[in-house]
């Protein structure tokens, strides 16, 4: 019997949604309960959703997940993080990721997992989500330093021209820890031109706020 037209629509959105799962992916996840125990896989779930929750904090190691074969349980710890990323992303409830892990041909064991901690968390998966998906950049440092090109002892080349390595960046609460978001060069003419933009953006912002 010919499929109808809406069954036909059904299966090609459910191959679509599918095919976003990368074989990578695919072939982490297939370890899940198969190369990696189902107490370790529970372990290694658990873990990738505090990576995935929280990246910025300092998640304590769990030695027993890599000692027979790390670079399996880093592939798997990656295809975790990702697979709730991509779920978030989509809207999948637990049962749409349910379905997408069952054409994988998973571990059974492992799918009941999968899908649980997804369910259960997937308020605050959103919520990750939203914040990094809805958020600019957040300057709160500079640093900065001249470069000068200088005629060397092998080369008769030199602009002799002053430059300005310029680093903005600012500081995680969680550690502290200085973190670059981005760099560039400029010369004098360049920078005074920028400083002067910031100056009219300020002035800007000070008759905005007296209206």
């Amino acid at each position: 019997m010919d499929a109808s037209p809406g069954s036909s629509s059904a299966l090609n959105t459910d191959d679509e949604q599918t095919a976003l799962i990368s074989p990578t992916v695919v072939a982490g996840l297939k370890n899940l309960g198969a190369i990696i125990s189902l107490p370790l896989t529970k372990l290694l779930i658990a873990n990738s959703l505090k990576l995935t929750l929280h990246p910025d904090a300092t998640i304590a190691p769990v030695p027993e997940l890599y000692a027979k074969n790390a670079a399996c349980a880093k592939q798997s710890e990656y295809a975790v993080v990702t697979l709730f990323a991509l779920g978030t992303k989509h809207g999948w409830d637990g049962l749409q990721l349910r379905q997408q892990l069952e054409q994988l041909n998973l571990d059974g064991a492992a799918v009941d997992e999968l899908s649980r901690v997804y369910e259960d968390s997937r308020k605050d998966l959103i919520l990750r989500q939203l914040q990094i998906g809805h958020s600019f950049p957040h300057i709160t440092d500079i640093q900065w330093r001249i470069v000068c090109d200088v005629k060397s002892s092998t080369s008769d080349c030199s602009t002799g021209a002053a430059c300005f390595h310029i680093n903005l960046g600012h500081f995680r609460q969680s550690s502290g820890e200085r973190v670059t978001i981005v760099e560039f060069v400029c010369n004098a003419e360049e920078l005074q031109s920028l400083i002067n933009r910031l100056k009219e953006i300020e002035r800007h912002c000070q008759q905005m706020a007296v209206v």
